[in-house]
């Protein structure tokens, strides 16, 4: 579905949407759909997908997990996890707020604080609540939110949500974003409360932005600083602990959200922030106070994948080399990339080719995912890939060595401007 016909479908009529959406996966399933592939077994950087006729599972290459440091089969998280079992059970039976919150769950917070150089952090479920979280639990309708025109779509739904007046902007202009500031100051006076969301580690390209001059705009102009730092947790900095020990901001953002379902390979996220601002998420959050607790198993192999972090930094450097190495092949061999220093690679290709692209290399054993519109604008379209840290130098080329062919199927190499789309 291009852009045109996706912008026409949500024009539609409920009922005729439902038709048309299950009349288009039934044609896309003969062709090869790509949502909701099923595996087998643990992720690792091979394991048995199910095949596009959904007829038998076959090994593949994954080049499209967040699993960057393979941290979810690490002998020590799984020791740790049956430790827990057997020690707290599995669920918590109830919300943080009233039975489901143990020491357990008070102690990781802490250390996950230390990652920030905050003074506490608050367990949730995943990355998406997380940023249901500090929106819904911080901001009112008097408020003002600038966000990342990059942001991860909860965070758009959190401002439906609040209510909270909001304008995007765009982090590598930050010319315009202090002019935004500006007029947000003449309109509404100077005593409103303005905060901005910024991503560390762009979810679409793997890049960091000028951080330094963001956090230094935003103190300037008395700005509440929330950082989405998803990608950048095990990842970035000597010891993994994300964009602000790379960049040396350690305490400098007010809130910080990551998550512990890619370097980290379990799952939840956590936002680190004052005793103060924590205390206020643990009051006024509503997706907080009303959702059961983080499982102690989940909550033990966080703190297990901590520790492998600590006893084996040898896996970031290895992780770091293994996109350092893919990123030269690939530009060596004539394709589009933005380079970064975090596990993504973005491989533009030219328009309506990147879903055919995806499905041609699955067949042939390769596991990536396609970003199309909406998801990016027209004509950026991408594979992107991510890399993990015990990927070896024979998959990569494997995986190179099918992009070629495949790009030689669909002429990629003979367009003009494919190097103008990254």
């Amino acid at each position: 579905m291009d852009s045109n016909a996706y912008i026409n479908f949500l024009a539609m009529p409920f009922a005729q949407r439902l038709k048309q959406q299950y009349a288009f996966f039934e044609e896309e399933s003969k062709k090869g759909y790509m949502v909701g592939r099923m595996g087998s077994g643990p992720v690792g950087t091979h394991m048995p997908y199910q095949t596009l006729d959904g007829g038998r599972f076959e090994d593949v290459l994954i080049f499209g997990s967040n699993n960057y440091l393979n941290l979810n089969n690490h002998p020590h998280v799984i020791e740790k996890v049956l430790e827990a079992v057997k020690q707290y059970g599995v669920g918590t039976g109830g919300s943080p707020a009233f039975s489901g919150y143990t020491e357990q769950h008070h102690e990781l917070e802490q250390r996950l604080a230390a990652l920030s150089g905050h003074e506490d952090a608050l367990l949730l479920p995943g990355g998406y609540m997380a940023n249901l979280c500090f929106v819904n639990g911080l901001m009112t309708r008097n408020d003002v939110l600038l966000y990342d025109k990059y942001s991860h779509a909860s965070v758009l739904n959190a401002i439906k949500m609040t209510g909270v007046q909001f304008f995007p902007y765009d982090p590598e202009d930050l010319e315009e974003y202090q002019k935004l500031i500006a007029h947000i100051r003449d309109r509404r006076g100077s005593d409103v409360t303005i905060f901005s969301t910024v991503e560390g580690v762009r979810s679409i390209d793997g890049t960091v932005i000028d951080l330094h001059r963001y956090v230094e705009i935003s103190r300037q102009n008395n700005i509440v600083i929330i950082l989405d730092d998803a990608h950048g947790m095990g990842v970035l900095g000597k010891r993994g602990w994300g964009t602000l020990e790379q960049l040396g901001l350690m305490g400098q953002v007010d809130v910080r959200m990551s998550t512990c379902s890619k370097g980290l390979g379990a799952q939840g996220a956590f936002l680190t922030g004052s005793r103060e601002t924590i205390f206020y998420l643990r009051s006024n959050s509503k997706p907080y106070v009303f959702t059961t607790g983080m499982a102690h198993p989940t909550v033990a192999a966080i703190s297990a994948a901590l520790d492998v972090l600590e006893q084996e930094p040898q896996r970031i450097r290895r992780l770091h080399e293994n996109v350092a190495y893919m990123q030269d092949r690939l530009e060596e061999n004539g394709f589009a990339i933005k380079r970064g220093g975090t596990g993504i690679i973005p491989v533009f290709l030219p328009d309506g080719i990147a879903g055919k692209f995806n499905v041609e290399i699955y067949r042939q054993g390769i596991f990536a995912n396609v970003m199309e519109y909406p998801m990016v604008p027209p004509g950026m379209e991408r594979i992107r890939l991510s890399l993990m840290a015990d990927h070896t130098r024979e998959q990569i080329d494997r995986v190179i060595d099918i992009f070629m062919e495949t790009g030689r199927k669909f002429n990629v190499f003979e367009t003009g401007d494919l190097q103008c789309a990254g």
